[in-house]
C-alpha cells in the first residue's frame, strides 16, 4: 500500500512539474513600469482585507479580485475568480494582466488560473505587494511593491476611510 502511495505521489509531482506555464515574471518595478507606460492592469489577487488594510500600489489600472475566499474559517479557491476577471476585462484575452498578492505565491496559481481560462497576456509579480523576506523581526519589510520605493504606493488605510459615518 504504501508503494502505491509513494508511486501516485510521484506520478503527480511528474505531472505538475512537465506542465509549462507561459506567463513572465516581473519584479515590481517593471509591473510598475508596464502599468504607466504600456497601460497594463495590475490584478491583485489579495482578499478584500489586505487590499485595504495593508495597502495597494495607488497607480492607474488595479484591480482586487480575490483568488482565496474565506468559507467556514478555512481559505478556498474563488470559485468565481475566473468569470469576474471575465466580467472585468469583458473576455479580452489579450490585455496584459500582472497578478499580483502578497508575497508571489498566490499569484502563480491565479496567472496558471487566467492561462487555462484563455489569457494570452499574463505575468506574474514575483516578491509580491509585501516582499518573499522577512527582516530579522520576522516583518516583511524588505522586497515587494511596498518595500521597493516605487512611487503611488498608498498606505494602509484607517477605518474611517474605509467607513465613513
Amino acid at each position: 500500500m504504501k508503494n502505491v502511495f509513494v508511486i501516485t505521489i510521484n506520478a503527480c509531482l511528474f505531472l505538475f512539474a512537465s506542465v509549462s506555464f507561459a506567463y513572465d515574471n516581473l519584479y515590481p518595478q517593471q509591473a510598475y513600469d508596464e502599468v504607466v507606460s504600456n497601460g497594463a492592469y495590475i490584478l491583485d489577487v489579495r482578499t478584500d482585507a489586505e487590499f485595504i488594510w495593508v495597502g495597494h500600489p495607488n497607480v492607474p489600472n488595479v484591480v482586487n479580485i480575490s483568488y482565496k475566499i474565506e468559507q467556514k474559517g478555512i481559505f478556498i479557491n474563488n470559485p468565481s475568480f475566473v468569470s469576474d476577471v471575465n466580467d472585468i476585462f469583458e473576455d479580452v484575452k489579450d490585455t496584459h494582466i500582472i497578478v499580483m498578492c502578497r508575497s508571489g505565491v498566490r499569484s502563480l496559481a491565479a496567472a496558471a488560473a487566467l492561462e487555462a481560462a484563455g489569457y494570452t497576456n499574463v505575468s506574474n509579480m514575483l516578491e509580491g505587494f509585501e516582499g518573499e523576506g522577512k527582516d530579522s523581526d520576522g516583518y516583511r519589510t524588505i522586497e515587494g511593491w511596498k518595500n521597493s520605493g516605487l512611487p503611488g504606493h498608498t498606505s494602509s488605510v484607517g477605518a474611517d476611510d474605509v467607513y465613513p459615518d
